[in-house]
């Protein structure tokens, strides 16, 4: 599951710096793989998953311990994080496009609607 998350982040990451594009390349093989049901060919979820246990490790040693023993799951839990944040996102722009709004019930709930309406006043 680290693939996963590891390809969105390197993916972006990668975009504004060249350090992160081979991450960025490994994690999508990664990721393909694992669609496909095959283990990844390189080492790439276990060097993610020790260079962030070593930086937990350096905040927090029972912190490390946590995450170490818990990593899949921990790596779950942001997987569906991610996916659900998109699919709000979806539909928040879904609604902007069709009703102009975040939330067709009031358009002064939708942050969105506040910031294009102030840089129309400021175009103005």
């Amino acid at each position: 599951m680290i693939c996963i998350i590891a390809m969105v982040v390197f993916a972006v990451l990668g975009i504004f710096s060249a350090k992160y594009r081979s991450y960025a390349a490994e994690a999508f093989s990664c990721v393909f793989r694992r669609v496909t049901l095959r283990p990844c060919e390189s080492d790439f979820d276990h060097r993610m998953k020790m260079k962030v246990i070593s930086h937990t490790f350096k905040r927090s040693e029972r912190l490390g311990k946590f995450v170490y023993k818990h990593f899949e799951l921990i790596s779950w839990i942001f997987t569906i994080i991610m996916i659900v944040s998109l699919a709000y996102s979806a539909v928040a722009a879904y609604n902007l496009i069709v009703y102009g709004t975040c939330t067709p019930g009031s358009s002064d709930v939708c942050t969105i609607n506040q910031l294009v309406q102030s840089a129309e006043c400021a175009v103005k």
